[in-house]
């Protein structure tokens, strides 16, 4: 892809999103810094690399831009978990629908709803690109772009865990809330995947 062709692709409506990202992004930086919540300054590194990462979406025409906002806002949902306080606790632990399960574990919280969220940008995303550079049959693009959208949720994963080891005092879950976080990550996929095949053109076998 040539300079021109770049440019051509930066639209002034892509660039709002992603001006608009870095700057509550930003924002969230120095709230973070006031506070002193180093947990979240390490997390905001992370959706540094998500920015430059949709710097070169921006690029690439096949993603359209209402797919930026849905990823732009999902960088929204995370730092407000960790900023807004709700009965004393951050909003990432707050249960807005409370499910009795025999597991013992609490179902429905904000984190895992963000998680939930999450995983379904990111399978729209992998279906995007999937669609257009390979010539797999549709089953298979449904699966890879399940499969892409759980490894971006992994990765999410690797960074919660640096932050455990780094950070004291880390409102960081164990075991449990790990698994939990991947079971979610993977219901969000596939509802990414089937809303992709659902409701944009699907490709030939």
């Amino acid at each position: 892809m040539n300079i021109r062709t770049i440019l051509g692709n930066l639209t002034p409506a892509r660039m709002l999103v992603f001006g608009i990202t870095i700057s509550y992004t930003l924002a969230a930086g120095v709230y973070f810094s006031v506070v002193g919540n180093t947990e979240f300054l390490g997390y905001i590194a992370g959706i540094v690399f998500l920015i430059l990462l949709g710097g070169c979406l921006l690029t690439h025409e096949c993603v359209p831009v209402w797919l930026l906002w849905v990823l732009s806002f999902l960088g929204v949902l995370h730092l407000l978990g960790a900023a807004v306080q709700i009965n004393g606790d951050v909003l990432y632990n707050y249960v807005p629908l409370l499910i009795e399960n025999p597991t013992g574990l609490t179902f429905i919280k904000y984190d895992q709803i963000v998680h939930t969220y999450g995983s379904f940008a990111g399978a729209l995303l992998m279906y995007f690109f999937l669609v257009r550079d390979t010539k797999f049959h549709w089953f298979g693009i449904f699966v890879f772009a399940v499969l892409g959208s759980m490894g971006l949720g992994a990765l999410n994963e690797i960074v919660e865990f640096i932050a455990k080891l780094t950070v004291a005092n880390t409102d960081v879950g164990g075991y449990y809330n790990t698994a939990v976080d991947l079971c979610v990550n993977l219901f969000g996929a596939v509802l990414g995947a089937i809303a992709a095949f659902s409701f944009w053109k699907r490709p030939s076998a």
